[in-house]
């Protein structure tokens, strides 16, 4: 009898030595879940608050790609489930999870961004989150 399985591979041991880095982030705006949702998975909405993709496919573990400076990043989504959650996975940010709440007069959002990195790593990484948290509000203010 084999031991193979098809589809399935074995999870990563943990690695002590590079923490996990979280933050998380709550919003309320009064654009409906269809415009929201358009920030999270069309191209240009995604573009507007997080980074410029050089290749970009919404679905599920299709490849993204995005070169900021002279590094080359990949990503993919990892969960899309309308109009719940999205969850977008890149090498620089780690996991993005979007969890949405669709009212009569809006939508609350949880985000939050999870990766393991370095301590050294961490300034840096909080940055990034930062910088995607600030655009991505001003687009729930702009529409």
């Amino acid at each position: 009898m084999s031991d193979s399985w098809v589809g399935f591979r074995p999870s990563p041991k943990k690695d002590d030595s590079r923490p996990i880095a979280s933050k998380s982030f709550s919003f309320s705006t009064q654009l409906m879940i269809a415009k929201v949702l358009k920030l999270l998975t069309e191209r240009d909405g995604v573009q507007s608050w997080l980074v410029e993709f050089t290749k970009f496919n919404c679905q599920l573990g299709a490849k993204l790609r995005f070169t900021i400076g002279e590094e080359n990043y990949g990503g993919t989504y990892a969960r899309i489930d309308i109009p719940k959650r999205v969850v977008l996975l890149t090498e620089l940010h780690g996991e993005i999870d979007f969890k949405l709440l669709e009212k009569k007069d809006g939508t609350d959002i949880e985000v939050s961004f999870t990766k393991t990195i370095n301590e050294s790593e961490r300034a840096h990484w909080d940055e990034i989150v930062e910088l995607a948290v600030e655009r991505f509000t001003k687009k729930l203010s702009h529409g």
